[in-house]
């Protein structure tokens, strides 16, 4: 089946969403607050109101695929963010993200985040309500974040992720330790269902590292250690964390029938690791960037339920199904994380600016399964200038072994074409 794919999009540029978030975000670096001076310049004990914002319309098609049903997608998001800054450090952010979708002419509306940011003595700073946490260091992969709702996507996400509900806290001591905290409040139904995590991060010559820690009823606690460092020319990130028993839910085979279970493995550890380094093209220092990236997963399927064509009986809530394959029953019950589900994987990630023109980039990336050797291939070209004004083409091609985990929807190419303002 051939199909073309057009995508546009609008996309704001003077202070986007992200661009104000990751300004007060208090997980990024350490640089961000520090203990400040007591006293503060005029500037800062002025109100601010500001609007920011991003229209981008999508239109999306697979190319190319080994199925029959590709359903062609056209769209538009919106995106309204608002920032209040007041006296004494008390700050407030909130983006609003709609939705409307061509096919079926409906229109949805989320919050993605809303926060309200403020401190003790300039000692100890906090966030309370909906945001999305820089917790981890890698680039796709961090398994010390038990705390986001959304996990990292390898194709850039059309919009924002979903924030997670609760208070933060950060307790800097000059610029050498700190100290983090969040309480998760967002699913609790009474108090003991509240989750939390603790982090202390130093710094020790050259190298950032950081231990954490993750508990909510019911779980077993998840330790966690990250670092970033530098060698040579090359940037080391790294995170790993280690629990008596994995809390994510798999399936087995028992009889015949599939269940939903947790597995008692003990010390149970996952990890990542980063490299990446910028390279001099032409007359432009880090013109070229090449990073890569591999993750352990040690309770990931070695073999991939998607392969399995066998039938099964169902139990839990899809047992009125009566019997289907194990993929069916994975994605029935919500259990299918993408990048999350087998052993080992692997990425590269490339990127050169400059390319051809000054405000255009192409980026290279490929993400791949090492346990059923499937993986996607996505390179594209985004083009942004002065005046706010964006565009793009991204081709995706799922590669690898039918039946595997980039490749079960029978999709073999997509294509997107982007371009968008901001404002």
């Amino acid at each position: 089946m051939r199909k073309l794919l057009l995508i546009f999009v609008l996309l704001p540029a003077a202070v986007s969403a992200e661009d104000a978030a990751s300004e007060l975000e208090m997980f990024s670096v350490p640089e961000v607050v520090t203990q400040a001076a007591s006293t503060a310049g005029a500037a800062e004990e002025r109100k601010s109101l500001g609007f920011s914002g991003e229209i981008v319309s999508v239109l999306e098609d697979v190319v190319y695929s080994s199925s029959a049903g590709n359903p062609f997608n056209s769209y538009i998001v919106g995106n309204l963010m608002l920032d209040a800054r007041l006296k004494n450090g008390v700050k407030a952010f909130a983006n609003m993200e709609s939705a409307y979708y061509s096919k079926t002419r409906e229109t949805s509306s989320v919050l993605r985040e809303a926060f309200l940011d403020f401190n003790v003595s300039r000692r100890v700073y906090f966030r309370t309500g909906k945001q999305v946490l820089q917790w981890g260091r890698c680039y796709l992969w961090n398994p010390t974040d038990l705390i986001n709702i959304e996990k990292k996507p390898f194709v850039r996400k059309i919009g924002y992720r979903d924030g997670a509900y609760g208070v933060k806290f950060h307790m800097p001591f000059g610029t050498d330790y700190n100290i983090y905290g969040f309480l998760d409040t967002g699913s609790a139904a009474e108090g003991r269902d509240l989750g939390g995590a603790l982090k202390f991060e130093l710094l020790t010559g050259k190298t950032e590292m950081a231990f954490s820690g993750w508990a909510k009823r019911n779980r077993l606690p998840v330790f966690g250690y990250d670092l970033s460092s530098r060698l040579g020319d090359v940037d080391i990130a790294g995170e790993v964390s280690a629990a008596r028993r994995d809390n994510t839910r798999f399936i087995r085979n028992d009889g015949g029938v599939l269940r939903v279970y947790r597995k008692k493995d003990d010390w149970v550890a996952k990890a990542a690791v980063n490299f990446s380094r910028g390279f001099r093209l032409g007359n432009f220092n880090d013109r070229l960037t090449v990073a890569t990236e591999f993750f352990y997963n040690q309770t990931g399927y070695v073999k991939s339920p998607f392969r399995d064509k066998a039938a099964y009986g169902f139990s839990g809530p899809l047992a009125l199904l009566g019997a289907g394959t194990k993929a069916q029953f994975l994605l029935g019950n919500g259990l299918y994380e993408p990048n999350y589900l087998s052993r080992y994987y692997g990425a590269v990630f490339t990127s050169v600016s400059r390319f051809i023109i000054t405000d255009m980039t192409l980026n290279l990336n490929y993400v791949r399964n090492l346990n059923d050797h499937s993986g996607v291939l996505s390179t594209g070209v985004t083009y942004k200038n002065l005046s706010d004004f964006s565009a793009g083409c991204l081709a995706s091609a799922f590669l690898g072994p039918a039946k595997s985990e980039y490749t079960f929807s029978g999709a073999k190419l997509m294509v997107q074409l982007t371009a968008g303002v901001s404002f």
